[in-house]
């Protein structure tokens, strides 16, 4: 069965296996009608297509809010109806068959042009309606992007957001992801990658702290070393393009940026973190700058997602409302004379 082949048998399937009594005849059920009405039939199909993105039944199952048993007897079902074994069950590997492969590209565009369709109907009443997953990185996870999608669900009650704090979410098929956002770089060739934003970064201390100019004046005094973002060699660069690089000598290591920001504060040594973390303290006195004509290469935000024929409208317009409001609010953070411009162009991940 090629691919069109395989794609005309599902269409047929969901508009043709119904009862003979709705046809007006006897009571004999015709192959599939125990799945009911035609929307039962679409969500057996998106459940198969959620189960071979998963490659595994239960999480396929925890993703739509089924059992693990609820979701092999439908996947059985489905099977039944079409006559055909569509994945090779075993407790060492989970496997589609031939005829699961093929079923597999029909039913996504099957399911793609139907999502399509029931969008375009909904978007001609102005309404946005429906889930988006979303993994976040931790730190920015629960701040300001936690803050913008929260006014995005105050402009649009009928979506909901799925957000989970997490810097390396795997396999996004598998975990159900729209989009995964990240600070630093994506390096997934299977993805789409767009850069969001770029967050500089400065020297910052405890407000005691010996108020150093040059960067090399830095290096007997010791570090707080954010390790995601800071290797032990930085290179910093002026407005004017001089250049250097500077030497940590760490007395505390951590991957949390709050614990880092924590440890400057209660002067253990001066750290490398930006602006939107340490903005409050700095403008309190908490902290100070140092060495501010010096500036650390800025950390990209960038935000990930699966190539796919369709994209639901409410997706690509909270990426539009987050691209935007990142802008806004990266503006908001970078203190007045800092010589640094948000418009500077950045690499693309792709």
């Amino acid at each position: 069965m090629d691919s069109r082949l395989a794609r005309r048998v599902a269409w047929l399937i969901l508009y043709s296996c119904c009862d003979a009594k709705d046809r007006g005849g006897s009571a004999t059920r015709c192959i599939g009608s125990e799945m009911g009405t035609n929307g039962d039939r679409f969500e057996l199909m998106r459940l198969f297509v959620r189960i071979a993105e998963a490659r595994s039944l239960s999480a396929a199952g925890r993703l739509l809010g089924l059992s693990q048993p609820s979701t092999s007897r439908q996947l059985k079902q489905l099977e039944t109806m079409l006559g055909v074994q569509l994945v090779q069950r075993s407790s060492a590997e989970f496997v589609l068959t031939d005829a699961g492969v093929q079923f597999l590209s029909a039913a996504t565009d099957i399911l793609a042009d139907w999502d399509a369709a029931a969008e375009a109907v909904r978007l001609r009443r102005d309404e946005l309606r429906g889930p988006i997953r979303v993994a976040a990185p931790v730190a920015t996870g629960q701040t300001i992007l936690a803050e913008i999608a929260a006014r995005f669900l105050r402009q649009q009650p009928a979506v909901s957001i799925d957000w989970r704090l997490i810097d390396e979410p795997g396999d996004l098929a598998a975990g159900g992801y729209d989009l995964w956002i990240r600070a630093g770089p994506i390096r997934d060739q299977s993805l789409i990658v767009r850069d969001l934003w770029r967050a500089e970064r400065t020297i910052v201390a405890h407000a005691g702290h010996a108020r150093v100019q040059h960067p090399i004046e830095l290096e007997p005094y010791s570090a707080v070393q954010l390790v995601t973002y800071v290797s032990r060699e930085i290179p910093l660069e002026t407005t004017d393009r001089q250049t250097m690089t500077l030497l940590l000598r760490p007395s505390f290591t951590t991957d949390n940026i709050y614990a880092a920001l924590v440890a400057v504060r209660e002067g253990v040594g001066y750290g490398i973190l930006p602006y939107w973390a340490v903005q409050a303290d700095l403008d309190s006195g908490a902290i100070i700058e140092l060495c501010p004509s010096w500036h650390p290469p800025a950390v990209t935000l960038s935000v990930a997602y699966l190539q796919a024929r369709f994209r639901p409208a409410r997706v690509k317009i909270f990426l539009e409302y987050l691209r935007s409001e990142l802008l806004r609010t990266g503006a908001d953070v970078l203190p007045t004379g800092s010589g640094i411009s948000l418009d500077k162009p950045t690499k693309s991940s792709v």
